[in-house]
């Protein structure tokens, strides 16, 4: 099944304009989760969300029921909602209880999309290490895509603001170490072939 995460912002948030990472489609909302899931899903199409939040501001309580409702304006019943209690802090130990509660929602042959637009910066890095470990040892399970809304502040309402595709930063992990695994007397130039890079 396809799930998809979002880690939901501790503030009030409004709507604005979010084009798809395909720039073909512009839609008008809260969260730029809805609108990546509208370019991905087929009309009617059953799916997951989890919505990632430390739960720890009246904001972060109303801007959960803020989705539902937003999901439900857009998806009708074709979806299910849960929430992960997640730590925004930056000690190693709340990281790593982050990790561990994520880590559990991962199922057998999820197709996992995530939004990594809000929250504190270790939490994106934490999702990444808790998507790697997850495609490792569960059976079937596949990182479909990593995005974030790029926000730009004090624009008008028309502005529209990119979801960007960064699956390629978390791809080139898993690369690097499989390209560690074979030997290979120039690895960066390998990885350069790899890329199309040319050299400056």
């Amino acid at each position: 099944m396809k799930k998809f995460y979002t880690i939901i912002g501790q503030q009030h948030t409004s709507k604005a304009n979010y084009g798809d990472v395909n720039k073909n489609r512009i839609t008008k909302c809260v969260f730029p989760i809805t609108a990546h899931i509208l370019s991905v899903i087929e009309k009617g199409e059953v799916f997951e969300v989890v919505a990632v939040d430390s739960f720890d501001s009246s904001d972060s309580h109303e801007n959960i029921e803020l989705l539902n409702k937003e999901l439900t304006e857009y998806f009708g019943d074709s979806f299910t909602l849960s929430c992960v209690n997640a730590h925004f802090e930056h000690e190693r130990k709340a990281q790593m209880q982050t990790f561990m509660r994520l880590y559990e929602t991962f199922k057998e042959n999820d197709e996992v999309y995530f939004d990594i637009t809000f929250g504190l910066k270790p939490t994106p890095m934490t999702i990444f290490v808790s998507c790697n470990y997850a495609q490792k040892f569960i059976p079937g399970l596949k990182i479909r895509d990593v995005v974030y809304a790029h926000y730009t502040f004090e624009m008008d309402e028309d502005y529209v603001h990119p979801i960007v595709d960064i699956t390629s930063l978390f791809l080139l992990n898993n690369l690097i170490e499989t390209i560690s695994k074979f030997e290979n007397e120039d690895p960066m130039q390998f990885l350069k072939n790899v890329f199309d890079v040319e050299e400056e």
